[in-house]
């Protein structure tokens, strides 16, 4: 709906919008953990749930299934969960510092005084 917005606004008053939308789509497999977790200390996150996010992220294996054999168990060393429930927000934590620095540039889309220049949700991105 924003992006709606923001395009109708600018286009009824007469001016063209410029835009790119950018699909990351290998964005959740490289979230360093050292700094999405240094990021969730900063933000002041519960103890309890850093903790239970910390154990849940820093202790997961894996293995891959090729031609029907699967490998050794190896321990998972970043990226968030595809498809995960708190996947999609702790990438938009992850990159809020970016998204922080582009509207303190003012670079881009504004509405009124609102800075609409750089949309995410997941590793969806959308600028203006």
């Amino acid at each position: 709906m924003v992006l709606e917005e923001t395009i109708a606004y600018y286009t009824h008053n007469g001016s063209p919008v410029y835009s790119v939308f950018l699909d990351a789509t290998k964005a959740f497999d490289r979230v360093n953990y050292c700094k999405l977790f240094d990021i969730l200390v900063q933000r002041k996150l519960s103890p309890i749930f850093l903790r239970l996010l910390l154990n849940m992220y820093t202790s997961r294996v894996t293995r891959i299934m090729w031609n029907g054999v699967f490998s050794e168990r190896f321990l998972v060393k970043n990226g968030v969960k595809q498809g995960g429930v708190l996947s999609p927000v702790l990438f938009c934590i992850y990159i809020d510092g970016l998204l922080e620095r582009l509207a303190r540039s003012q670079t881009g889309c504004t509405v009124g005084a609102v800075y609409v220049g750089a949309l995410a949700y997941a590793d969806d991105i959308f600028l203006c």
